[in-house]
């Protein structure tokens, strides 16, 4: 696509949209793995941790806008690391491209622009969390020269 896409911080009035694309991406989890079933409320609370993002000094979310239209989407937190140094990171928790804006370079811009805001904020350490499941994230992080640094493991308990 040669369309002309601009990435900048998200606003209120983008909250709506903006949620479609996060919701997306956690219907596309929820077919890897039965611990990602999707609550009842999904919009309601992808609408919520979107506003958050636009409050919380330590949670961002950047947008990529080709025709005023939402076509990507990346948030991260910034994490304290009280045991190691460097001592802030910034984690992408959610990062979302449209089917036909990806393979041309939209998940790194979006990723580059996330991290230059919060290298602002201290942080030198870029990390991601996804489901381990989901081959297509791990190839393309992997791609970006990120390795597994941590593991998280989990089952159903009744």
């Amino acid at each position: 696509m040669s369309m002309e896409i601009k990435i900048r911080e998200i606003k209120e009035e983008d909250v709506r949209e903006a949620a479609n694309l996060i919701v997306r991406l956690k219907k596309f989890n929820s077919e890897h793995d039965p611990l990602f079933s999707l609550n009842e409320k999904i919009e309601e609370s992808v609408v919520s941790y979107l506003k958050s993002a636009i409050k919380l000094e330590t949670r961002d979310a950047m947008i990529a806008e080709s025709s005023n239209k939402i076509v990507g989407i990346v948030m991260a937190d910034v994490n304290d690391r009280i045991f190691y140094e460097p001592l802030k990171e910034v984690r992408i928790t959610e990062l979302y491209v449209l089917p036909e804006f990806r393979k041309g370079g939209l998940g790194r811009k979006l990723i580059d622009a996330i991290v230059e805001k919060e290298k602002k904020k201290g942080c030198s350490v870029l990390t991601v969390e996804f489901p381990t499941e989901n081959l297509v994230a791990h190839k393309f992080y992997t791609g970006l020269g990120m390795r597994s640094i941590i593991s998280v493991y989990g089952k159903k308990i009744n």
